[in-house]
């Protein structure tokens, strides 16, 4: 039963971080959509951020969480059924 309880911890603390790392990139993004306004219809607050580039790093690192998840879970379900079984 301890390992559950490790794994469902490892499980809630990589959802937190996949959250806000969402949470993160998404204000990024809104920064840089509004500065890419000003920039072409005022020219100022013109950075040359590369906004595709950004979100092509987010989704490898959210396909990374859900890879993550997905090994964690599977272990969960591995330890739990092992368990189980040495009960009989």
């Amino acid at each position: 039963m301890r390992r559950l309880g490790v794994i469902a911890a490892l499980i809630l603390a990589l959802g937190i971080a996949g959250y806000l790392d969402r949470e993160h990139t998404r204000g990024v993004s809104n920064r840089a959509s509004a500065d890419l306004w000003w920039c072409e219809h005022h020219q100022v607050r013109c950075t040359g951020f590369d906004e595709a580039a950004h979100y092509r790093r987010w989704e490898w690192r959210e396909r990374g969480y859900a890879a993550g998840t997905t090994l964690l879970v599977a272990a969960g379900v591995l330890t739990g059924a092992r368990s189980l079984r040495l009960r009989r």
